[in-house]
């Protein structure tokens, strides 16, 4: 069994990376299992991603290097046991730092043999300068242990500027192999496959603190129960079981969401006139998430003008979500239709939205009054 973890700030594309490296493995016969940790209660990516045939067990309401270390193992434990996957692909929330939860995982003593794949952090170019300057000392910890840093998005930076960008991540992590990606080159991302392939050693630190836990990793099952351990759907399948250790790696994780500045909101919103929304046609859903995003926009700039982050809006109707985002003040909304197989008839809207510069009860305040007043604006009832 390979292990990937795969980190990045919110909004560097490592949903997209996961499905193109999920979808890779498949071609080949291998079985996929992926875990997807989201920021906020209401899971979206996992959504996303299972509508490309890859089974997908979400995290939610938390982070997997801090709060929700046991739920880690947990999830990981009865992956294994009950899908027994070749290739296990963990995708990291935009505020967690990925080296911890890759030295979890080396300390958990898992029985079943492994291979953990080098530690991949994306990093979106597009952004550097507001990274730079909005985060850096966050997107420094984040980059601080990653084996191989890929700068994403690649097809939206002047190419004059690669080589800056790629020197500044560099003196970051002197040590880390940086390689650039788009998820427009099927090239790069060829390269980033043979690179993932590597075999790697673990340090010896990790190594020394394997031999002090013993054989059953005992340290990361203590102080919690487990909670839904439900693999047959994808949706809000939150884990209980909430630990307290926070690792030896000398950087508190519990605090990578407070360093990182962001605040977050998630909610689901079922209509209640369900035949009155599956009668729209598909430009009318468009126009309603593009609606809806086009004025929460609006707020959080208001808020914080120059804020990183990812705010996702799905509108799920009639087999196909209508699907919105923003990642930074810079740039405009991105729209996409998905089709989807999907069997669940309830026509629904989930948000799951992060920002910088805003506390999450503002954020919630900006996104709630947003989408009730254009509902009620147009007759929808949620």
């Amino acid at each position: 069994m390979k292990i990937i973890v795969i980190g990045g700030f919110l909004g560097s594309g490592k949903t997209t990376t996961v499905i193109q490296l999920g979808t890779y493995y498949s071609s080949l016969q291998k079985s996929v299992g992926i875990i997807v940790n989201e920021v906020g209660e209401i899971g979206i990516d996992g959504d996303v991603i299972s509508r490309f045939g890859l089974e997908t067990k979400e995290i939610t309401a938390g982070c997997i290097c801090c709060s929700l270390k046991m739920t880690l193992r947990a999830t990981l434990l009865t992956m294994i046991e009950n899908f027994n996957p070749d290739i296990v692909i963990i995708e990291s929330t935009g505020v967690a730092y990925p080296g911890l939860i890759r030295d979890e995982i080396d300390l958990m003593n898992l029985k079943s043999g492994y291979i953990m794949a080098p530690l991949l952090t994306l990093f979106d170019g597009s952004r550097f300068k507001q990274i730079m300057k909005e985060i850096k000392n966050f997107a420094s910890g984040q980059l601080k242990d990653a084996e191989v840093i890929a700068v994403s998005k690649c097809d939206l930076v002047d190419p004059v500027m690669l080589p800056v960008i790629e020197s500044g991540i560099q003196q970051m992590n002197p040590n880390a192999r940086i390689i650039r990606i788009s998820s427009k080159n099927p090239d790069s991302m060829a390269n980033l496959i043979d690179i993932l392939d590597e075999a790697r050693q673990q340090p010896d630190a990790v190594q020394k603190e394997k031999a002090l836990l013993g054989q059953n990793g005992n340290l990361f099952m203590a102080g919690g129960s487990i909670g839904n351990n439900n693999f047959g759907g994808i949706g809000n399948n939150n884990f209980g079981g909430i630990g307290n250790s926070a690792g030896n790696t000398g950087r508190k994780s519990a605090q990578s969401i407070a360093d990182s500045g962001v605040g977050s909101f998630s909610a689901e919103f079922v209509f209640k006139n369900q035949r009155y929304v599956q009668n729209m046609s598909d430009s009318d859903c468009e126009n309603i998430a593009k609606d809806i995003m086009s004025q929460i926009q609006k707020n959080v700039l208001s808020k914080s003008p120059n804020f990183l982050g990812h705010i996702k809006l799905f509108l799920e109707n009639n087999g196909k979500t209508f699907k919105t985002n923003l990642t930074t003040s810079e740039e405009d909304p991105q729209f996409e239709i998905i089709d989807s197989d999907s069997k669940d008839p309830v026509s629904k809207l989930k948000i799951l939205s992060a920002a910088t510069g805003i506390e999450s009860e503002e954020l919630k305040k900006i996104v709630t009054d947003a989408i009730e007043k254009f509902m009620k604006k147009s007759g929808i009832e949620i």
